[in-house]
């Protein structure tokens, strides 16, 4: 350590002499300097400095009209829907003169179709009037035809029988076997009644039964009475419908039958 510090303190003593100047023939002698002075620069030319470019103006911006959020609406009625049609385009005048009369002729041959239809309700109308009061006055044409009808039932001899099959509460059927002349050429009928709910299906048979038998008979017939063991005169006159009906009541239903 010692030798260490010894060292430390001679190279420190060396380094803090002043340098010795080393001048060629004169020992000691003045230091000389001269000063230069360094050539002044060509003064650069000025440049003249860019002016800053004015600040462009940006133009302010259009408010951006959002559109609305869309709301859902209720379907149009049916009022709405015709209020907002478009009215119908007028005719144009280049278009030839048959295309825009077709609107017209369509309005006239409704009207004449309509015409026809109330004629021909009319004439109807009046064929049936014409024919109910035929039915409530008839004429002497009509009473004379009547009659000699009723004359060829008569002289053909129509006959029947009539017979019950099944008779409900509501429902009944019965048979009738018609002939003329000829029993061996005779047809049969099956007949259903419907008395309807809370009906009497008694007189429901007895009703069906008359309305067959004036379709051969308007006036007097014999009726071969099973009940009273003989034959009896009848009328289908519409005058005499209520004692048919008793009597028919009777025949088949009461007393025994």
């Amino acid at each position: 350590m010692l030798i260490h510090a010894g060292l430390f303190m001679v190279l420190r003593a060396k380094l803090n002499e002043p340098p010795k100047l080393d001048t060629q023939g004169k020992p000691d002698a003045p230091l000389q300097v001269t000063f230069i002075t360094p050539p002044t620069p060509a003064p650069k030319p000025d440049v003249p400095k860019a002016e800053p470019a004015p600040p462009k103006k940006t133009p302010p911006k259009k408010p951006v009209a959002k559109a609305a959020p869309k709301r859902s609406t209720p379907p149009p009625s049916s009022a709405a829907v015709a209020r907002s049609a478009p009215a119908p385009a007028a005719p144009d005048g280049n278009l030839p003169p048959s295309a825009q009369a077709a609107p017209e002729m369509d309005f006239s041959s409704m009207i004449n179709r309509n015409r026809e239809r109330r004629q021909a309700l009319e004439q109807s109308a009046a064929e049936e009037n014409a024919a109910a009061r035929a039915a409530e006055n008839p004429s002497a044409n009509d009473i004379a035809k009547a009659n000699i009808a009723f004359q060829e039932r008569r002289g053909r001899g129509t006959n029947g029988v009539f017979e019950i099959v099944s008779k409900g509460p509501r429902v009944a059927q019965y048979s009738f076997r018609g002939w003329t002349n000829d029993q061996r050429r005779s047809q049969k009928q099956m007949i259903e009644v419907d008395a309807g709910p809370g009906g009497n299906v008694e007189k429901a048979i007895v009703d069906s039964m008359i309305a067959l038998i004036r379709k051969y008979y308007s006036g007097d017939f014999n009726w071969d009475s099973q009940r009273l063991g003989r034959v009896v005169v009848l009328s289908a006159r519409l005058s005499d419908t209520k004692g048919l009906q008793s009597f028919l009541m009777d025949e088949f239903f009461r007393n025994g039958g």
